[in-house]
């Protein structure tokens, strides 16, 4: 894997507890620049458990082969996508980092060129077995879909050109 900016910074450095496991910390680079890969469908669906669950907006899926199913399709909709986490929160027991509250952002472009920036949260249950090897349970995007529905201003609008005939 590359040096990548995503998740580079798994602390909070304005909340009292920062991501202590490093397989975790790990996990989560990884991810996020495994997420915004179109072609690792297969890599994507190896970081969850055989019966790990990924829900975005209504659409759930359940076991890696779905999982890896809803991610091609998304990849469709939107062909380029840059997550990058920007604070990570355990949830609950603070000397355990496998339930976590992840904020970020994200650039989106779509096939008629245009980019959309907006916001997410994710609630992530993470399963680490005793070689050290994290994958995920669950992953729930939390966001505004909305976001993928504005268009830019010119894009209803006629080209300077035909305007002036």
């Amino acid at each position: 894997m590359p040096n990548v900016k995503h998740g580079e910074d798994t602390h909070d450095t304005q909340a009292a507890h920062v991501l202590s496991d490093k397989d975790v910390r790990h996990f989560l680079r990884k991810y996020y620049y495994i997420a915004n890969e179109p072609a690792l469908d297969k890599e994507y669906g190896d970081l969850f458990t055989e019966d790990g669950v990924f829900i975005m907006g209504n659409q759930k899926a359940t076991g890696r082969d779905a999982i890896r199913a809803l991610r091609k399709k998304a990849w469709e909709e939107v062909p380029n996508r840059d997550h990058d986490m920007v604070k990570a929160f355990s949830h609950g027991n603070h000397d355990d980092d496998t339930e976590l509250m992840i904020l970020g952002t994200a650039t989106w472009t779509y096939h008629e060129g245009h980019q959309n920036v907006g916001d997410w949260a994710a609630h992530v249950k993470l399963e680490k077995g005793e070689d050290g090897k994290v994958e995920c349970s669950y992953y729930q995007i939390i966001m505004d879909h909305s976001v993928h529905s504005k268009k830019p201003e010119h894009a209803n609008k006629p080209a300077e050109k035909e305007k002036s005939k």
